[in-house]
């Protein structure tokens, strides 16, 4: 065999062995995923937020559970980050407000999104009062039987007293909480890519 075959010879052998490996940058380019609209996103809570404590901007992350939008199982485990937008604590007379806006969707494989996501049901969890409201009817209770009889002379101040606390406290309003855990399902407002 003269050099020139051998060449030819090694030049081929070379080329099969190469070919596996070498692949267009096409095919390495990565598949879009769409977040189609009307889509529903069930997510978890990966921290609480309350309204007593929280501020707006805060930041939050939740995570992407079964069922998947459009049953794709690329946004198992995707990460949602939002932020607080309005939170109003809850006080004498004034009801609480939580409220939040998702920025971004990122998926395991590292494609992100920018989803316009509306709640439709979430696991909101409303603060017990009923400590508070028995602690107030008995303290007007004591106060209402005191002023009473040391002013009016009169028994029916303690039913009065203990009335008069009991509203007073059903009308102190408590805090609400997203806890740690807690599922909310939103649907996408408008369709997005995923890259």
């Amino acid at each position: 065999m003269n050099t020139r075959a051998r060449i030819a010879m090694s030049a081929a052998v070379a080329a099969l062995l190469l070919a596996p490996t070498m692949t267009p940058a096409v095919a390495s380019a990565p598949r879009v995923v769409s977040l189609a609209s009307g889509s529903m996103v069930d997510a978890k809570m990966n921290q609480t937020i309350d309204s007593g404590s929280a501020q707006i901007g805060q930041r939050f992350t939740m995570t992407v559970v079964a069922p998947y939008p459009q049953s794709n199982g690329q946004f198992a485990n995707a990460t949602l980050t939002g932020h607080v937008t309005n939170v109003v604590p809850a006080g004498q007379g004034t009801n609480p407000e939580l409220a939040f806006a998702i920025d971004k969707i990122a998926l395991a494989n590292g494609a992100t999104g920018h989803p316009i996501l509306m709640v439709q049901t979430q696991e909101t969890q409303r603060h017990d009062n009923t400590t508070n409201v028995a602690a107030s009817a008995l303290a007007g209770m004591l106060v209402g039987n005191w002023v009473g009889k040391a002013v009016f002379q009169s028994n029916a101040g303690g039913a009065v007293g203990l009335v008069a606390g009991a509203l007073y406290a059903s009308n102190k309003k408590t805090n609400v909480s997203l806890t740690q855990g807690s599922q909310v399902v939103f649907e996408a407002q408008q369709t997005v890519a995923l890259r």
